[in-house]
């Protein structure tokens, strides 16, 4: 596939560009408004300090994910709000330091236990 587009700033309107590839593409300070990348595939991708609103991801992994060293050489952290995560599976993931604050974790799982039960069993540990 020949390359069609040059350097310099594009406005790709009503476009359609299934099968489309980018390859080695700087795509800094982009907006995409309204852009289906349904069965997309991403590799060697730097996120870092996006934001993604009004997003659908059901059906979408996120694999061999790492995050971007600090200005300090420190991981910086992602944040999730108001995500609706029913059914999500984590496997093999780092979670030291995961806070998490006004959650709903009705039937969450932690390697096979249930954490309302870990809270309670903990409570009446406490007492």
């Amino acid at each position: 596939m020949e390359p069609t587009i040059g350097y310099g700033k594009h406005l790709a309107l009503h476009a359609k560009l299934t099968g489309s590839r980018f390859q080695d593409v700087c795509l800094g300070d982009a907006e995409f408004d309204n852009v289906s990348l349904v069965r997309a595939k991403f590799h060697n991708i730097n996120f870092s300090d996006i934001t993604v609103t009004a997003a659908q991801i059901g059906g979408a992994t996120f694999k061999h994910i790492g995050l971007p060293p600090g200005a300090e050489g420190q991981q910086r952290p992602l944040r999730f709000e108001e995500a609706d995560l029913p059914g999500t599976s984590f496997a093999k993931c780092d979670l030291s330091g995961v806070e998490m604050e006004d959650c709903k974790t009705d039937g969450m799982k932690i390697d096979g236990i249930l954490v309302a039960d870990m809270i309670a069993a903990f409570k009446n540990q406490k007492r």
